[in-house]
């Protein structure tokens, strides 16, 4: 059989000889045109079997049984039924056997061909089918049934499967002897339609339904007959199951009265035989209370007479006792008292072995009442410290231990710095990863879809390499001159802490970036402005931890506060496009954020696509256009309504109004659903977005006082717009979900989002019928949804919700750091010395004037590279030890404090005043030496602890030295007795000399007197205030802890959620590089091969003779075609001014002499017809992309633009 491949014409199959074929005559031939016959006998059995699954909707038997399966005339009937539904009575379904019955079947087929008015010429006889006579002419006449039913608009059309299917050799083997056998002719299955039309427009005149019901009758009379009987028998048997049902239903019924009957005679005897126990009941009490009552009338006459009867009875009866035991015991005195002193030791033993016991067999329940009463008792003393306004000195001394660091706290510590670097580096990682991932899979597609060369590509793919080299090169000589991160000398680290001071001044003053990003966004494009989007999220960690979310928030608030105070209406604020809108943008995608997203949002998300018949469209024109489409591919005709119509002609339409109206109200209820989740999560909200959107709504308040409703809206445009409506339209974006959604989904999806928006923004619909409804449950949503936006913008401050204060970094045992690469730094000094006057103050003595000053100018962007790896810069507050009144008098306060910390670990009194006045012992003294001692030793070891952690965290502290050594004596930190050198003072003395407690206490006493004269404290409250500022420490401390713990978990979620997501990047990267090597073997294979050699002869090999005597062959080939061979493989379509007879005479030569850039040149009988053209491979590209089929050259020449792409890349 030929293969497809020799297809020149769709449906018709060449002949072939088999050259492995023994055979050596021209027998050959007839062989071949005999299986091809089979083979189309087939494809047309085929076609007839898929259009009957067609009309009747259920699949039959396969093409090789179709015939045993058409006899019994089962799928006939039901064939017969799609159509002409009224003929088909009752369709005989025994499988088991072919029974003459089964020829009712038939007939069925039969009558409704004649209903329809199929010509007699293409009917079969009976026989044709049921013995199998002329089974082709059976599958002919469905053929013509087929086509005539499509005429009329009744069925789908029949396929052509000639060319389309194979068979076995053994199938078309099988065939072709059957046909053999048969020896009917084969019936022109291809000229069917024209012999159709032919018998139609020469039709006998119609019968009228009386003749033709008459000519039925006598045709079928003896099936009539059976018919008739079949009927009657079925009727009788009919009645008599309902005559045996209703025999049955009476005996039944008797039945069941008889036993009621039974059952009431049963209970009536019982409740008689109740009802006699309960009278005899009643009598005998009766008769017992009547001789209760005589007995009590007796007892009452005589009681004075049975009261002293029964007092001498009992008078005499006691005397004679007690005389007889006082007896016994006189005469055993001494025995009895040893027995009882015996028995008492005895059960005293008893009592105390019993209780030994007990204790012992519940040791642990006794060791966890033990503990849960102290715990008690410490969470007794702990509420009393955390609520009375003045603890006691003795609760503070009691919780004094929880000021001191465990070694708990400070590992926590490390691995909460190193998490955070290590996300950080992850996320840029991941950034730098998606961006090459982006790039590689825009070249694979177009080497895949155009062959372009793989020199870009493998450019590509040897980026690493490059980034490699660049840093190699960052470092060499050259790379020093201008590169202070990778030089060692004095100047260079100058300039590193330098930067280390700006970076600390940008994070901690947000008024300067906030400034900058106003200037910024005005005056500068898109890359500047995406630069510095990159480098504020990086100065901030991404707001990965307490700290840099805080300051970032800062920047947010001063941000909003220039942007606002810029404008001077509310309408200028929705025109600008403020860069902190972006960065608040990328602050609601972090982990938390998308968490609370996910726990919200994904069980209504999940609801909307699982509904697969869900259809939430709203647009007259979209559900007009919908139903023409659904009409015309369920009739196969043209639909009548116009396709192309205005929304007011669409919804005038009655089956576009009621869908409109059924979609309206699905659309209502599914985003109340949404709307009444999302009111419902306020607590749940993260605190970040809601703080945000409280400094708008302040802001626009003091600036436009009285706007209330613009307010609601501006903060719902944030709240909603911004925040969640990304994460409904695209849920599998924001991991919502996992698997991604249909377009008909995302229409859905799309929809909510839209009628959530217009609810954030109370805006109305336009009036009409369908809109009123819309509009009504608009409006009282839009009150709902703006209550839950003021609220959601009233939140408590952000040091107050942080718990930090302005010694936030004091207090830390590890410095802030921020990984960022050199250019960023250089790009950031050279962005603030250009717009150094609009952001800072002019005076010299404003911080960034000094640093910018001591930095001098940035280096040439030239001689950085701007791939250069990421640096650890540790940040540093160069202005923390300015010398002003009030740190003056912090200074005293928190030294004064570590002071009493210290004075309180070892003596104690009723209040601070009389604990510092009292004297001083030897045991306190020694006391105080121990203390010192351990000190020493718990420093000494924090230092080799934070000197092992070193080496897991990275070389951060090679730019700065130690990360302790910054630490100011005067943080809370020292002040509490935490921090690497929080006990200077505590072991020296003002000479040099040991301190002792004596000393100590007198330096205490001196610095109250201080703070006393300062206002700090009060003698006459005995020093209150200092014990209350402690506790604050104490409970602060307290809240630290958990607040750390939180941030370490929320920190391994965030990397884990990261390393899966670098492990899918990385795969992702590696198939993709894998793929471009197999590119690269198949293009090397490639290379050795000749091009192939244009046969003798012809016009192609004379064209590329007469090239190369001229010495102009093209550097990638040239090609000569026949306008008439372009017309015959479809690239060329028409050529104006020329017939088809004429394209023969028509030359086109195609020539690339550069790398995807081809002449054209046409010429009629050798003369040109026109000017060279020039056509680019990208341009072709770009139209076929814009959706263009079509193209002219010359301005007479059209094209198919596929097959011409088409035949570019293949030669």
């Amino acid at each position: 059989m030929a293969d497809d491949s020799h297809h020149e014409i769709h449906g018709r199959v060449r002949l072939q000889r088999d050259i492995a074929s023994p055979q050596k005559d021209g027998s050959w031939m007839d062989n071949e045109r005999q299986r091809i016959q089979a083979y189309e006998y087939l494809c047309h059995v085929g076609e007839a079997k898929e259009w009957i699954e067609a009309c009747i909707r259920e699949p039959i038997a396969p093409i090789e049984e179709l015939e045993e399966e058409l006899r019994n005339g089962i799928v006939l009937a039901r064939l017969a039924k799609s159509f002409q539904p009224e003929v088909v009575r009752r369709i005989f379904e025994d499988r088991t056997k072919l029974q003459y019955r089964h020829s009712d079947n038939i007939n069925y087929l039969f009558i409704a061909m004649q209903r329809v008015g199929l010509p007699t010429v293409f009917l079969f006889e009976l026989t044709d089918l049921y013995e199998k006579k002329n089974i082709p002419k059976v599958i002919y006449c469905i053929h013509a049934l087929s086509h005539l039913l499509v005429k009329k608009g009744m069925s789908p059309s029949i396929k052509n499967l000639v060319g389309k299917l194979n068979f076995t050799d053994e199938q078309l083997e099988n065939t072709q002897q059957s046909l053999e056998q048969a020896g009917v002719p084969m019936p022109q299955f291809g000229n069917i339609q024209d012999a159709l039309a032919k018998e139609l427009t020469n039709k006998e005149p119609e019968l009228s339904e009386e003749e033709k019901r008459w000519r039925y009758f006598q045709n079928n009379i003896d099936s009539v007959v059976k018919c008739e009987n079949a009927v009657r028998a079925c009727l009788a048997r009919k009645l008599r199951r309902q005559y045996e049902a209703e025999q049955r239903r009476k005996e039944e019924e008797a039945r069941r009265h008889a036993e009621e009957e039974r059952l009431r005679r049963q209970a009536e005897a019982r409740q008689l035989e109740r009802n006699i126990v309960k009278v005899q009941a009643q009598a005998r009490m009766h008769l017992a209370h009547r001789e209760l009552q005589d007995r009590k009338k007796h007892w009452a006459a005589n009681v004075d007479r049975i009261i002293a009867l029964q007092s001498m009875s009992r008078t005499a009866k006691q005397r004679r006792e007690y005389l007889k035991r006082l007896h016994d015991l006189m005469s055993s005195e001494g025995l009895i008292t040893q027995i009882q002193s015996r028995v008492r030791m005895i059960q005293a033993r008893r009592n105390y072995l019993q209780r030994l016991e007990h204790y012992r067999s519940n040791q642990d329940a006794i060791v966890k009442i033990q503990s849960l009463w102290k715990g008690r008792r410490a969470e007794k003393a702990y509420k009393a410290l955390s609520s009375l306004s003045n603890p006691h000195v003795k609760i503070v001394q009691d919780f004094i231990h929880l000021l001191d660091d465990s070694d708990n706290d400070f590992e926590e510590e490390l691995e909460l710095e190193r998490l955070r670097q290590l996300v950080i580096k992850m996320i840029r990682e991941n950034l730098q990863t998606e961006s090459e991932l982006s790039e590689l899979d825009t070249k694979i597609s177009l080497l895949v879809k155009n062959r372009i060369s793989l020199e870009e590509v493998i450019h590509l793919t040897s980026k690493k390499a490059r980034i490699a080299l660049s840093e190699s090169n960052l470092l060499s000589d050259d790379g020093l001159k201008h590169n202070p991160f990778a030089a060692r000398d004095k100047e260079s680290r100058a300039k590193v802490e330098h930067y280390q001071n700006l970076f600390y001044l940008l994070q901690t003053q947000p008024i300067y970036l906030a400034r900058l990003m106003f200037i910024l966004n005005k005056t500068s494009g898109g890359v500047v402005t995406k630069l510095l989007e990159n480098i504020v999220l990086t100065l901030y960690g991404y707001a990965q931890n307490t700290r840099e979310e805080y300051l970032f928030l800062n920047l947010i608030k001063a941000a909003i506060k220039i942007e606002i105070d810029e404008i001077s209406d509310l309408g200028e604020f929705w025109r600008a496009n403020p860069l902190f809108i972006k960065l608040v943008l990328h602050y609601t995608r972090g982990a938390k954020e998308r968490q609370f997203l996910r726990e919200l949002l994904q069980p209504l998300v999940k609801s909307i696509i699982n509904n697969n018949s869900l259809d939430l469209e709203t647009e007259p024109v979209a559900i007009l256009r919908a139903l023409i489409r659904d009409e015309e591919s369920r009739t196969g005709e043209k639909s009548s309504r116009n396709y192309d119509v205005t929304p007011q002609v669409a919804s005038e339409d009655p089956e576009v109004k009621a869908m409109q109206q059924a979609h309206s109200a699905k659309l209502r209820e599914i985003t109340d659903t949404f709307l009444n989740e999302i009111v419902g999560s306020l607590k749940k909200m993260p605190y970040g977005i809601r703080y945000i959107a409280m400094q708008m709504r302040e802001r626009i308040q003091a600036k436009f006082p009285g706007n209330e409703t613009e307010v609601v809206k501006i903060i719902g445009n944030l709240i909603y717009y911004r925040y969640m409506n990304p994460a409904i339209v695209a849920p599998e974006a924001f991991d919502v979900i996992e698997s991604n959604i249909t377009p008909t989904q995302r229409k859905n999806l799309a929809e909510v989002a839209k009628m959530l928006h217009q609810i954030s923004v109370n805006k109305q619909f336009n009036q009409d019928d369908q809109s009123e409804a819309m509009n009504a449950y608009l409006s009282k949503s839009a009150k709902t949804f703006g209550s839950f936006f003021l609220e959601a913008s009233t939140v408590v401050t952000a040091e107050e919700f942080f718990n930090i204060d302005e010694y936030v970094d004091l207090s830390r045992t590890q410095k802030p750091t921020i990984l960022i690469s050199p250019h960023e730094v250089f790009q950031v000094h050279r962005t603030l010395m250009e717009n150094l006057g609009d952001i800072a103050e002019p005076s010299k003595d404003d911080p960034l004037n000094q640093i910018l000053n001591d930095l001098g100018n940035p280096p040439p962007q030239s001689e950085i590279k701007d791939n250069a790896g990421a640096v650890t810069l540790v940040l540093v507050n160069r202005f923390a030890k300015i010398d002003d009144a009030d740190s003056q008098i912090r200074n005293i306060f928190m030294e004064t404090k570590r002071y009493i910390l210290s004075v309180i670990r070892i003596q104690s009194g009723k209040n601070l005043l009389e604990t510092l006045d009292a004297p001083v012992t030897e045991e306190q003294e020694k006391q105080f030496t121990e203390l010192q001692l351990r000190e020493n030793d718990r420093q000494q070891a924090k230092r080799e602890a934070a000197a092992a952690a070193k080496d897991k965290m990275g070389s951060v502290a090679d730019l700065t030295g130690s990360r302790d050594a910054g630490l100011s004596p005067l943080s809370p930190l020292s002040a509490t007795g935490m921090g690497m050198g929080s006990n200077a003072a505590l072991l020296r003395g003002s000479d040099a000399q040991p301190m002792t407690f004596a000393i100590l206490k007198k330096k205490a006493l001196e610095g109250m007197g201080r703070l006393e004269e300062e206002g700090k404290v009060s003698k006459a409250n005995c020093y209150q205030d200092m014990i209350d500022s402690i506790a604050k420490d104490m409970l602060n401390k307290h809240r630290r802890r958990n607040q750390r713990r939180r941030e370490l978990l929320s920190l391994k979620q965030t990397f884990g959620n990261l390393e899966e997501k670098s492990t899918y990047l990385n795969d992702q990267k590696k198939s993709y590089h894998d793929y471009i090597n197999s590119c690269m073997t198949q293009l090397t294979s490639k290379k050795g091969k000749s091009k192939k050699t244009p046969f003798m002869f012809t016009r192609q090999y004379y064209h590329l003779r007469e090239l190369e005597k001229s010495g102009k062959v093209p550097q990638f080939g040239s090609y000569k075609y026949t306008a008439d061979v372009l017309h015959k493989k479809g690239v060329l379509i028409s050529v104006a001014d020329y017939s088809p007879k004429q394209y023969d005479k028509i030359s086109l030569t195609i020539a690339s002499d550069e790398a995807g850039v081809f002449s054209v040149e046409a010429s009629f009988l050798g003369v040109k017809v026109a000017e060279k053209m020039e056509l680019r491979l990208e341009d072709l590209l770009q139209a076929q992309y814009d959706g263009v089929q079509q193209m002219t050259l010359f301005d007479l020449a059209k094209v198919n633009l596929n097959l011409l792409i088409y035949l570019l890349n293949k030669k």
